[in-house]
């Protein structure tokens, strides 16, 4: 007998009383939504922080989800909308038949650390059916949660599952932030969702920008600090690929800072959309000729390269990427049958939204225009987590979508 179907609904409300928003998401979804809920996800900008822990009651007792989440954040997303810099709550809720869906937070997991990746991969093992999930949804407090640790951490654990998910960013100081957990209002640490059974995630992880110049080889540095790439001094190479770029290249270079690419499969013979890592620069000595990089894993040999973002590279590498989340739609490489996208997940930069793009909600239009009328909730993020390649990491400046699709 075939499974039933996924069932989502989101709504999103920019009521200012947090009683009256709660009520009006609850009204769209619930009328969507037929049978029991198995998951729901509400994002709540700080003008509701204060009344979140009634937010969650009123959760419980109109749609008694078995699995509640939830961040506090500076803004919220939804089906084709975000809001910024006013009140706004964001509610996703999904019936996912066969899904085996395993909720669990840094306390659960702060035994197994000890214990290296087999800790790890045990308490996940054990509590979905003895297999890893097929993607982990992660939400944290940046003042409490050291996320590069923990992602190396998990990903050593978890090899190939995508981990994707974002920073709370509704504070400016410790223990004002709030996670919600099932029953529970937590002012910091780690909270996640573990996915597998009957549901995949398929994640799309679009850091906007665009290469400058060609990939050069390091050949020389220590800890996060380039000295030499291609046998040349670091900086001098950068200074002489200034004076050959664009005059736009070089004004963005000038006013947005230099970011720099590494790939992270040095087997491939050529380098595109999607291999590199970005990272900022972060300091150059003017005198010796270094540059330092936002990025703690930098070693001798690894291929780098410029790279530049502006509102219409980071458009466009968007919207080509969603392209490849339709091409999901029937199979998927196993020769697994893959449903039309169910659910997801945006969690975009705070620094991008109209802080980025010249116009409203670009990011969660461009998912709607890829996805059709996808139902979907999000926050804008301290930080955005999502995989490159088969390694998860820490982002800035980026929107990762999380696209949640039935297994047949």
């Amino acid at each position: 007998m075939p499974r039933a179907p996924f069932q989502f609904a989101s709504a999103l409300s920019t009521a200012a009383d947090a009683t009256r928003a709660t009520e009006e998401a609850v009204e769209q979804v619930i009328a969507t939504v037929g049978g029991p809920i198995d998951l729901a996800v509400v994002f709540v900008t700080p003008h509701h922080r204060q009344a979140f822990d009634e937010i969650r009651e009123y959760l419980r007792l109109t749609l008694r989800p078995t699995i509640a989440l939830g961040v506090s954040a500076g803004g919220v997303i939804g089906t084709g909308r975000e809001v910024e810099d006013s009140a706004g709550l964001s509610l996703l809720v999904g019936n996912l038949p066969g899904a085996k869906l395993q909720p669990f937070t840094s306390d659960d997991l702060e035994q197994d650390w000890n214990n290296g990746p087999q800790g790890i991969r045990k308490f996940f093992a054990s509590n979905v059916d003895g297999s890893l999930p097929n993607g982990v949804i992660l939400f944290a407090d940046p003042f409490s949660t050291p996320m590069t640790g923990v992602l190396p951490a998990l990903t050593a654990a978890l090899p190939g599952v995508p981990l994707i998910g974002g920073m709370a960013s509704a504070a400016k100081q410790p223990n004002d932030n709030r996670l919600l957990f099932g029953d529970d209002i937590r002012t910091g640490g780690l909270i996640g969702l573990a996915v597998g059974g009957a549901a995949r995630v398929d994640c799309t992880v679009s850091q906007g920008c665009r290469p400058i110049g060609k990939p050069m080889v390091i050949t020389k540095a220590k800890r996060n600090v380039v000295f030499e790439l291609g046998g040349r001094n670091a900086l001098q190479v950068a200074r002489d690929l200034l004076d050959g770029v664009t005059e736009e290249d070089r004004q963005l270079l000038q006013t947005t800072g230099w970011l720099v690419g590494r790939v992270i499969d040095e087997y491939k013979d050529r380098f595109g959309r999607g291999d590199f890592l970005i990272r900022q620069v972060i300091g150059i000595d003017p005198h010796a000729g270094y540059i330092a990089i936002g990025d703690a894993q930098v070693r001798v040999g690894q291929t780098i390269q410029f790279h530049v973002r502006d509102q219409r590279t980071a458009r466009e590498d968007f919207s080509l990427l969603l392209e490849a989340q339709k091409l999901h739609r029937h199979d998927d490489d196993s020769g697994a049958n893959v449903a039309s996208p169910a659910g997801g997940l945006l969690f975009s930069c705070n620094g991008r939204g109209t802080h980025l793009f010249s116009e409203p909600s670009a990011d969660a239009t461009m998912v709607s225009q890829a996805l059709g009328a996808l139902p979907l909730a999000g926050f804008f993020a301290a930080g955005e987590i999502g995989p490159v390649g088969n390694d998860n990491f820490l982002h800035g400046h980026t929107a990762s979508l999380a696209v949640i699709r039935q297994n047949a």
